[in-house]
């Protein structure tokens, strides 16, 4: 009532101030004011302001009592909610990260394009959590509202739950407590509303499989999830696969040498390069094999090499504090089911990295498809991959695993008993007419089958195979393999006593190395194998290893010793009406003429035996390697023209076999006709394409007989600098064959 009460009384006094100042005023301004008025004029200019503030109280106050009329009392307003967090939970990035420059320009250019969920997947040790975590730091400042990180422990065989995880990510992105608890669906949904409209980084490290990493992934299409598993996570089609592979060499190689510090392997790049490939190229087996090299004096690569290069001991030497590479691929392995466990433990009894199907099937004693079903689910786990039809590629580190358990957790009859399988599986496979050509996994994996057959005592599985293997080694480029594998039919034979496997692999020996231009090795065991089958072998088989000898004897420059075997041989296909064999010891003959140099009775031989490869269909590869000798004779004898069209029907037979050896040989003849026609620089072209197919087919008596024939056209033609480069080359190659008295010839010429 007092507050009304004075409001009045300010409004009132205001307004009948205002009007006799205001009367003043305007008498002090226009004219004399009236008697009344005149004692306020000199007060007007004080009492003026008094009058206004009079008026503005009033105001204000009626204003104020106005509203307070409208609103009714309420509590008083709260405190301003605090903003969200932005938290920054990123690991470290792991030190001398190396490589791996196309995996994340992938993974850039999908962030470019959009996509809110990448997976980095991959087998184990393969650096997809280092990878991940560089690639969030890099990215980080485009996510200024956070960058989140989540061990989901996929790898570790003890996947996280997804209620845990995202009461952790709630709690992170300040979420109250009782926020942070409820199912797993209610928590996705919160987390999914936290997330919204935000820009947040977030990072699912080592993810089981797409349904534990399903349920963490952020809303809002300015948010980004990068993952890392071992599953290739096909049924989480939100995120976008970026899968990785060992590393490149070179990366693997710098890899090593930034973590083992500087000098080590620079102190030997050859064991530094057997060291990495022990390892598979994988990033966390070579930082392991790093950190051993830590511990050893400077320039001990050679020594780490040697000690990674024993398969059974590898795992054991790639360890490191924590964690050890044999538990980044144990893990998985336990993760596996029975069944997978035990596919994957079979597989450790085949020898060779690439194994098909139908031999997998074998060694677990399973039907085909049983075997697809398990390789799927490997494949999953990314312990396996496919490589080519029907087969499926184990990395060495998990084949190694694989034989460890196989000798830990299956009895000895049962590893013999998946031998026997193997190896009868691979005799039927080269038996076969209709199967495939034996590649390089066939040529590794043969001899150590053989020789794991004999150490099992089943002498008479490793002999068959050798002799169902031997027909697709025999036309591999190198020999190694297949001298490995007759090797250990030797061992068999001397533990069976049966002289008969003797002989099969003495002439074996001698054709593999005959083959390999070694042929003072060849002819000894050749004539040991003619020794043994006088009184065992049948009359067609002896022929076969006469004519091996004659040809060895005619390489090593025995032409006389030579002329004696292949006739008897060619008489006893004559007795025997054998024309096949009576064909191939005519080629013999034709071949030894040549070097002869009786050119027109090479001719006679090898025109007979074109009808009789005729008459039986014989190969491609026949055929070529007799018009190639013809079109050698009748060079010889000045007959171009039909030089030139037999060499140059040789050459297109060898190319359409992929014949490389043959190939090279036929072009160092057409070189040979073009340096008689004097054209020596068409003769350097030729020799020099025939050098290439030699290296090629990894020969190396072409080689240095390809190089010596450069080395003469270039002398010829006034390059003696280039010449005694390719006489060197020579050389070298005459040397690694252990044929001194060629190398001592061929320096001879070197500055001439």
């Amino acid at each position: 009532m007092l507050r009304t009460r004075a409001t009045a009384g300010l409004v009132a006094a205001s307004a009948l101030l205002s009007v006799p100042l205001a009367a003043a005023l305007h008498a002090s301004t226009c004219g004399t004011p009236t008697p009344l008025l005149a004692p306020l004029v000199p007060l007007a200019p004080f009492v003026w302001p008094l009058v206004v503030a009079a008026a503005a109280g009033a105001a204000y106050t009626a204003v104020r009592r106005a509203r307070t009329r409208r609103r009714p009392a309420g509590p008083p307003p709260r405190a301003a909610t605090p903003a969200p967090p932005d938290p920054a939970e990123l690991p470290s990035p792991v030190d001398h990260f190396t490589g791996r420059a196309t995996e994340t320009g992938a993974v850039l250019g999908l962030v470019r394009a959009g996509h809110r969920a990448i997976a980095l997947t991959g087998p184990p040790g393969t650096g997809k959590s280092a990878l991940a975590v560089r690639l969030a730091h890099e990215l980080g400042p485009l996510f200024p509202d956070g960058r989140l990180y989540a061990e989901l422990g996929g790898g570790r065989g003890e996947p996280s739950a997804p209620a845990a995880v995202l009461a952790g990510l709630l709690a992170a992105l300040g979420a109250p407590a009782e926020e942070q608890s409820g199912t797993s669906d209610a928590l996705s949904a919160r987390f999914r509303g936290r997330t919204a409209g935000r820009r947040i980084l977030l990072l699912l490290d080592d993810a089981a499989d797409a349904c534990q990493a399903r349920a963490l992934l952020p809303a809002g299409e300015h948010c980004l999830t990068l993952l890392t598993s071992r599953d290739a996570l096909r049924n989480l089609p939100e995120a976008a696969p970026v899968p990785l592979t060992p590393l490149t060499e070179p990366d693997a190689l710098a890899l090593l040498a930034a973590v083992a510090g500087p000098g080590r392997p620079a102190a030997g790049p050859d064991h530094a390069r057997t060291a990495v490939h022990a390892c598979g190229r994988l990033p966390l087996a070579v930082r392991a094999a790093a950190g051993v090299s830590r511990s050893m004096p400077t320039g001990q690569m050679p020594a780490l090499a040697g000690r990674l290069a024993a398969e059974r001991d590898r795992l054991h030497q790639l360890r490191m504090d924590d964690p050890a590479v044999r538990a980044a691929f144990e893990t998985a392995y336990a993760a596996l089911g029975a069944p997978d466990r035990a596919l994957l433990r079979a597989l450790g009894a085949c020898p060779a990295g690439r194994v098909t199907v139908r031999i997998a099937a074998a060694a677990a004693d399973l039907d085909p498809a049983a075997t697809r079903g398990g390789f799927r689910r490997l494949t999953d786990a990314q312990l396996a991959r496919p490589e080519g039809p029907g087969g499926y590629r184990l990395h060495d580190l998990v084949r190694r695993l694989a034989a460890e358990r196989l000798d830990h957790e299956t009895a000895p009859a049962e590893r013999r008993a998946a031998l026997e399988r193997i190896v009868t599986a691979c005799t039927e496979d080269a038996t076969d007419p209709g199967s495939r050509a034996w590649g390089a996994t066939e040529q590794y994996a043969v001899p150590h089958l053989v020789r794991a057959a004999v150490r099992e005592g089943l002498l008479n599985h490793a002999h068959a195979l050798a002799l169902a293997a031997d027909p697709w080694l025999e036309g591999r480029p190198g020999q190694s393999a297949r001298v490995a594998m007759w090797a250990a039919v030797l061992d068999a034979a001397r533990r069976s006593g049966e002289q008969g496997w003797t002989a099969h692999a003495m002439r074996g020996l001698g054709a593999a190395y005959a083959h390999e231009g070694r042929l003072d090795r060849a002819v000894d065991h050749l004539r040991m194998a003619v020794a043994l089958g006088r009184h065992l072998a049948g009359r067609t088989e002896q022929t076969a290893t006469r004519r091996l000898l004659g040809a060895a004897l005619r390489g090593a420059g025995r032409y006389e010793e030579a002329l004696r075997e292949l006739r008897t041989a060619w008489e006893d296909c004559r007795e025997a009406g054998d024309t096949a064999g009576e064909a191939e010891v005519l080629r013999a003959l034709g071949a030894l003429h040549l070097d002869r140099r009786r050119p027109d009775e090479a001719i006679d031989c090898l025109e007979r035996t074109l009808p009789l490869l005729a008459r039986h269909a014989g190969d491609a590869a026949v055929l070529a390697d007799t018009r190639r000798r013809l079109g050698t004779a009748y060079a010889q004898t000045g007959g171009f023209v039909p030089a030139e069209r037999h060499l140059h029907g040789a050459l297109a037979l060898y190319r359409r076999g992929g014949l490389t050896a043959g190939e090279g040989w036929t072009l160092t003849e057409l070189g040979h006709l073009e340096e008689r026609r004097g054209a020596y620089g068409a003769g350097v072209e030729l020799h020099r394409a025939a050098l290439a197919a030699f290296e090629r087919a990894g020969l190396g008596a072409g080689i240095a007989a390809s190089a010596e024939a450069v080395g003469d056209n270039l002398l010829v033609q006034g390059d003696p600098l280039g010449a005694d480069e390719e006489y060197r080359r020579a050389a070298d190659a005459h040397r690694r064959l252990g044929d001194h008295a060629r190398e001592a010839e061929v320096r001879r010429k070197l500055g001439a």
